[in-house]
């Protein structure tokens, strides 16, 4: 009997040792695509099929095993030992205003990876995992940056705590770049642009390095790595953030006239993580977002009392006509209310508890749900209070 509870323990062990995986993306500049595939190693075994959802930027996918369609989806059933998917991806795409959102340019591209490596559902044995690393092949002279720590075989290692499938999803940048590295309080910060088109890289480190302490502070933890990829026209004008990464465009200033910071908003999204529920849950991820870009900025000594008072109020002025924060997608005007609500929660929440809580209480306990409802946020305040908000009874709050 002992031996049979053996046998099964050591079963059920083996089938959650990981299996290997490997993403690789090989770059075509002539045609301004991307030659991609997918790789199973070691413990492919305990994979099934795997579903995948190849948008129209996708073409010629090939693969050993069994490749059936199920509606727009493709099923791979790969070999019993190992495996091959590849594709052929484009890399530039551009927004209706003309802007791109990622961009293949004759020395440099800049992207995310869910643009060019496809989302996939697996079937697979209860409890396996993967051990996924991405592999890039590029032209001679041609340097790299990601999200992900550099291992000593070149490939970068893609851990997902979340995810049992491991997939390069955040910002990358490849081509005839220049960038700078520098570990600030944990964090390996990587900041890169194309060569000579003039990111300010001290400039930006100079800010970084009396910034992120207060957003250590403020949220408790930081991912191992953070990059920064910036670029020129025609990419899109603003600030885009992914996992362990974002995207600012060169011309956008650390800190805007109105004292608010688009860097610090986006570094928030990307270690928070937090999105809304639903589509008209949208205020909270941007006004939480919105709240720290002043706040941090404040907290880290960025600028005065006086004038952190003044960003608040012209905030209030500018989201005055806002009568409800409840619709599909955050405005620039309903963000700065959200913004305003944010502080009078925030101030509520020190009054109640004589200091010893404030609003970074909330975001620790909804940065680890990441998709969060108006209710949710409620909740989470109330329980941090021990106790209703006046401040949260208000109309802004009703769909």
């Amino acid at each position: 009997m002992r031996l049979a509870i053996f046998a099964l323990l050591f079963a059920a062990t083996a089938q959650a040792d990981p299996y290997d995986v490997t993403w690789s993306l090989r770059f075509d500049g002539k045609s301004k695509t991307a030659q991609g595939a997918l790789v199973l190693g070691e413990g492919s075994q305990q994979l099934k099929s795997l579903s995948f959802s190849f948008p129209p930027a996708y073409s010629e996918v090939q693969a050993n095993g069994t490749l059936t369609k199920d509606g727009k989806r493709l099923i791979w059933t790969p070999p019993a030992k190992g495996g091959r998917i590849s594709w052929r991806v484009k890399i530039s795409e551009q927004r209706e205003n003309g802007t791109y959102r990622s961009l293949l340019a004759d020395d440099w591209a800049i992207f995310r990876g869910d643009r060019v490596f496809p989302s996939a559902k697996v079937r697979a044995i209860k409890g396996a995992t993967s051990r996924a690393r991405l592999r890039l092949d590029l032209p001679k002279g041609w340097h790299r940056d990601t999200p992900y720590v550099q291992a000593e075989d070149g490939t970068f290692r893609i851990d997902e705590p979340a995810r049992r499938f491991d997939r390069p999803v955040g910002w990358m940048l490849v081509g005839n770049i220049g960038t700078r590295r520098e570990v600030i309080g944990g964090t390996e910060i990587s900041l890169g642009a194309p060569k000579d088109e003039g990111m300010r890289r001290m400039d930006m480190l100079a800010f970084l390095n009396f910034t992120l302490p207060a957003m250590k502070d403020a949220f408790g933890v930081m991912p191992e790595k953070i990059l920064i990829a910036s670029a020129p026209d025609p990419m899109w004008l603003g600030g885009l953030s992914a996992p362990r990464s974002l995207y600012l465009h060169l011309d956008r200033p650390m800190v805007s006239e109105n004292n608010t910071s688009t860097l610090l908003h986006e570094l928030t999204h990307v270690v928070t993580r937090i999105t809304g529920e639903e589509d008209n849950d949208d205020w909270l991820a941007e006004g939480l977002a919105e709240f720290y870009a002043v706040e941090l900025l404040y907290r880290a000594g960025g600028m005065t009392e006086t004038r952190h008072q003044r960003t608040i109020d012209w905030l209030k002025n500018w989201g005055k006509n806002v009568k409800s924060l409840r619709t599909d997608r955050s405005s620039a005007e309903i963000t700065a209310r959200a913004t305003t609500l944010i502080y009078a929660v925030d101030r509520e929440i020190r009054r109640k508890s004589n200091d010893a809580k404030n609003i970074d209480d909330v975001t620790r306990r909804l940065m680890r749900e990441r998709k969060v409802s108006t209710a949710e946020f409620i909740e989470a305040c109330e329980k941090v209070v021990g106790g209703p908000l006046s401040s949260l009874k208000t109309p802004l709050l009703k769909p």
